[in-house]
């Protein structure tokens, strides 16, 4: 664990903050979850889970089936004078801050920035919003199809002339926000080697998708002239970087930009005389109707073994299962099996981090919430009488 001796405490309840807070447990951080003492659904999520439960097909799908790794939770009710101290207990012996309130609620409760960097200076507090905590939006309430949305990154997917398409992955929250989150905190953290001080981090995931659409953007912003949806090189103008439906109706995609791979493509099909045509304009049309025709010849395995050893960026389009599956996946621990002390070992989503070749750890688990609070409570000094106390009081939980 490369970054063990750090600790979290983590107020976000879905979205981007949870994300990073996986990232920085599986790293090492000692993650804690500050968690309501209430109890029953509520806005933030399903019916006393603190995760976010979802019905489909008759079935209760969560992301949290198995507990949460790398994480610890405690109970709190923040809108107690006693329950604000316990919690500026635990800010003492803090590195790192994380809460995804709309901007101004932190500072009511009593747990914003000025107020916590006079309990501990060398804290780095990372508020994550959907909009940042300036410009006229930082009031408004989004999740991740509406950060997309304003940053131009749905109205750039689909097919030309067709409509936006909704991602079926959560690139706000997930992929551009959630890693913004890590870096800022990172970044933060290192500085603070060097100064001593903490820092204030402003993570905006409507930012982190403006800044990850930037091969849509910049090209405007140099030109003046909008590239249509359907219509980027990447995303749909040429035929050798494209999307193709197999005969089993599955789909290949291809990314055959360099000639040398396209002319690899055109002879691994039988179509060496679409080769002289890779950056024809005017025969796009014809060489997409081409390749689909041919792709439509075979299964989607089929085209897979007839591509298994040839260079030209051709690779199946993977449905979850078949992703899941995937040697490659496989081979990089990205499916993992993690040892869980309620429910032995279980399947999860591995890392992205491969860091000395160390493999990923669950060095602590969260089945509920408050799972921990006697715990931790007691690492900060609470007595076991204390602890009672404020649990009769309906401080903790």
């Amino acid at each position: 664990m490369f970054l063990k001796g750090y600790r979290l405490l983590d107020m976000c309840w879905m979205g981007g903050g949870p994300f990073t807070a996986q990232v920085l447990g599986d790293l090492g951080f000692d993650v804690i979850k500050i968690m309501e003492v209430s109890k029953g659904a509520g806005r933030r999520g399903g019916k006393d889970t603190g995760s976010l439960i979802m019905e489909h097909n008759g079935a209760q799908l969560s992301h949290y089936r198995f507990g949460i790794r790398n994480a610890r939770s405690v109970r709190l009710n923040l809108k107690t004078p006693d329950g604000l101290d316990v919690f500026h207990r635990l800010v003492e012996r803090a590195d790192v801050i994380s809460e995804g309130f709309r901007p101004g609620v932190a500072d009511r409760l009593g747990v914003g920035y000025e107020a916590l960097r006079k309990i501990n200076p060398r804290l780095v507090y990372a508020a994550i919003t959907s909009y940042g905590q300036t410009g006229p939006y930082r009031d408004k309430p989004g999740h991740d199809i509406n950060f997309e949305s304003i940053a131009g990154f749905i109205g750039m997917n689909g097919r030309a002339g067709g409509p936006p398409v909704v991602p079926g992955a959560l690139v706000a929250d997930f992929g551009a926000g959630g890693m913004s989150a890590v870096i800022h905190i990172l970044a933060a953290l290192l500085r603070r080697e060097q100064t001593g001080t903490g820092a204030y981090c402003d993570v905006s995931l409507t930012d982190a998708v403006f800044e990850s659409n930037s091969a849509a953007i910049s090209p405007y912003l140099g030109s003046g002239e909008e590239m249509r949806r359907g219509e980027m090189y990447f995303s749909g103008f040429w035929p050798f970087s494209d999307v193709y439906e197999t005969q089993d109706g599955a789909h290949i995609s291809l990314g055959a930009w360099e000639p040398y791979f396209f002319q690899n493509l055109c002879q691994a099909i039988g179509r060496e005389d679409l080769t002289e045509l890779q950056w024809v304009v005017e025969r796009r049309d014809y060489v997409r109707q081409e390749l689909s025709a041919v792709f439509k010849s075979k299964t989607q395995a089929e085209w897979v073994a007839v591509f298994q050893n040839v260079d030209a960026c051709v690779t199946p389009v993977n449905s979850v299962s078949q992703a899941v599956a995937d040697p490659q996946m496989r081979a990089r621990n990205m499916v993992v099996e993690l040892e869980n002390p309620l429910q032995g070992k279980v399947p999860m989503v591995g890392s992205m981090f491969k860091l000395d070749g160390q493999p990923l750890e669950a060095h602590s688990w969260m089945h509920w919430p408050g799972e921990h609070t006697d715990a931790i409570l007691s690492e900060h000094g609470f007595s076991s009488d204390q602890i009672a106390d404020l649990r009769d009081r309906n401080v903790v939980g």
